[in-house]
């Protein structure tokens, strides 16, 4: 009886082991991965792949505006980004193509994105877009980035000139310089396949959450709603893995086509 009672004592004990290995297991694989390679811009945070302390403690709003046949794709990873950073929410604005490099007005702009030069932080193509398609838009970037640093250092003039009829010291001084800004430089990025057309996307703003989202787009979710919508999953870093263990037939080649017996160029060197 003695010995039962002792068998009974195991398998409880090595059932709750399995249940704690269980929760252990579920709670980590829960989390999410991005196992693309991220690269990020000259004139953006440096945010690794994956990283949860880029995540924002604070509620924030992302602004992207997208092109209209993105939209049933968009929206289910939308649905999904928002679950997974629950302190991000995403209002996307679907336009046609013609009109997808058109930001709205800025004086429409709310209070929440009023930290940024433009009130759109992401733009979502359906096709590519080029240096040259980017022109315009980042021309009028410089142009909003420009007026607001014209507007700091006329706010900081203003104060240098009140010095004197406000008796100001010189530390009261300091507070009111302001420093240079530089534009934005506008990099797209590639985030699907459609036949052979490559689609692309761009960030607009500083806002974190753009490049939060730009990450969850390219991470395996991300990748695999898109599949789910007739887009391709972007191959590139596949391939170049699979190229280190299985070489193409032509990367064996050899650049000469041409043989030669060692044998013979010794022989040939002795003499």
């Amino acid at each position: 009886m003695k010995d039962y009672k002792l068998l009974i004592a195991g398998l409880i004990l090595l059932l709750i082991l399995c249940t704690v290995l269980f929760t252990w297991l579920w709670v980590n694989n829960r989390k999410n991965t991005n196992p693309l390679p991220i690269m990020a811009g000259e004139n953006e945070p440096k945010v690794i792949a994956g990283n949860d302390s880029e995540i924002p403690t604070s509620d924030s709003t992302l602004h992207i505006q997208a092109e209209k046949s993105l939209q049933v794709a968009l929206d289910e990873v939308i649905v999904r980004f928002e679950s997974r950073y629950p302190s991000i929410k995403v209002e996307t604005s679907y336009v046609p193509s013609r009109t997808l490099l058109t930001l709205p007005d800025n004086s429409s702009n709310n209070e929440e994105n009023s930290d940024f030069i433009v009130s759109t932080d992401m733009i979502i193509s359906n096709s590519s877009l080029p240096k040259k398609r980017l022109a315009p838009l980042q021309a009028e970037l410089k142009a909003a980035q420009d007026k607001i640093n014209q507007n700091e250092a006329d706010t900081s003039q203003t104060a240098e000139d009140n010095k004197d009829s406000i008796n100001e010291d010189s530390a009261e001084t300091e507070t009111a310089q302001t420093t240079h800004t530089d534009t934005r430089i506008l990099n797209s990025y590639s985030y699907a396949l459609k036949d052979d057309q490559m689609l692309e996307g761009v960030i607009l703003t500083d806002n974190t959450a753009a490049i939060n989202f730009r990450n969850f787009l390219l991470s395996s979710v991300g990748q695999d709603i898109l599949k789910k919508h007739d887009y391709n999953n972007i191959e590139g870093y596949k391939n170049s893995v699979n190229d280190l263990f299985s070489p193409t037939t032509s990367s064996e080649k050899p650049s000469n086509s041409t043989s030669v017996d060692v044998s013979d160029a010794l022989s040939n060197s002795e003499s």
